[in-house]
C-alpha cells in the first residue's frame, strides 16, 4: 500500500466517524455512532452498558482529536485527520491501544447479545456495520479478525484489528468505499 492509498484510505474511515455529514468530526458525531450501535443490538438508553458505551466514544473521540485537531477548534477536518492519522497514529499501535480500547471493549459488552462473555463473529459483524462498516468489508475481512478461528471475538482480537487498521499501512479493510 502507498502512502495515497494510506490517506485515502483514512479519508473513507473519516466520512464513517463523520456522521451527520457536516465535513468535520466532533464528539457529537461519536455520539451518534454510539447510539447506533445502542439500537443495533437493543440497549436500554441509560443502562449501564450504554453509559459505557458513551464514555468509550468519548474517550476515543478526545483521543483522535489530541492527536489530529491541530487547531484545537474541538472538531476534526477531513485533512487534519488523514494527515494527523498519518503522522501520529502510522506506525504507532502502542498510542493508538490506548485510544481504541475503552470503546472497543464497550462495544463489545453490548454486542455480547447472550451474556456468555463472548462475541461471536456474526455479532462483532453487526457491530461494525453499526459503526459504518460496508457490508461487504465485514463479510470479507471477519474471519481475519477471528484470529483463533473460534468463532468469537476477542477483545484483544478486536483491538488488534482496529489498532492494525490505522497503524499499518496494510491491514484489513474494515471500511472499504466499495
Amino acid at each position: 500500500m502507498s502512502e495515497n492509498e494510506y490517506r485515502e484510505k483514512m479519508r473513507t474511515r473519516f466520512a464513517t466517524f463523520d456522521v451527520d455529514g457536516d465535513g468535520e468530526v466532533t464528539a457529537e458525531d461519536f455520539e451518534a455512532m454510539a447510539d447506533r450501535v445502542i439500537e443495533e443490538f437493543g440497549v436500554r438508553q441509560g443502562s449501564s452498558e450504554a453509559s459505557a458505551l458513551f464514555e468509550g466514544a468519548r474517550r476515543f473521540f478526545v483521543g483522535l482529536a489530541a492527536a489530529t485537531d491541530t487547531d484545537e477548534s474541538g472538531s476534526i477536518s477531513e485533512s487534519e485527520f488523514v494527515e494527523g492519522a498519518e503522522r501520529r497514529l502510522l506506525d504507532n499501535p502502542e498510542g493508538f491501544d490506548a485510544i481504541a480500547r475503552p470503546w472497543t471493549q464497550s462495544v463489545i459488552a453490548i454486542a455480547d447479545v447472550d451474556g456468555d462473555g463472548h462475541v461471536s463473529v456474526e455479532e462483532w459483524g453487526r457491530a461494525l456495520k453499526a459503526m459504518g462498516a460496508n457490508v461487504r468489508g465485514i463479510e470479507k475481512d471477519l474471519k481475519a479478525i477471528d484470529r483463533d478461528r473460534d468463532g468469537r471475538v476477542t477483545l484483544e482480537e478486536a483491538t488488534a484489528a482496529v489498532v492494525e487498521y490505522y497503524t499499518r499501512e496494510r491491514s484489513l479493510d474494515l471500511f472499504p468505499t466499495a
